[in-house]
């Protein structure tokens, strides 16, 4: 049998996953969800959303998301706010 270790995961990789997990179940298709500057700004990019779904609907979830998210995992609140770019 192998044994694989766990390596372990930080905080902004937790907060990146359960973002783009969140986003996904409400249709809402994100391929990258970056820290910047130190966790003073987020980037999201949104390549996909639901056809009745407006842009500040997204805008909203995508920035709700990102503020549960690093509140839930500890990181502070990114002061810079939260690049959002729309591809879909």
């Amino acid at each position: 049998m192998t044994v694989i270790a766990r390596t372990p995961r930080t905080a902004e990789a937790l907060v990146r996953s359960d973002v783009l997990r969140s986003l996904a179940a409400r249709g809402i298709l994100v391929p990258s969800a970056d820290l910047l500057f130190e966790g003073r700004e987020w980037s999201v990019v949104v390549a996909g959303r639901p056809a009745g779904m407006t842009e500040t609907e997204v805008r909203v979830a995508v920035w709700n998301a990102v503020l549960n998210h690093t509140a839930v995992h500890g990181l502070p609140e990114p002061v810079d706010g939260v690049r959002i770019r729309l591809d879909g």
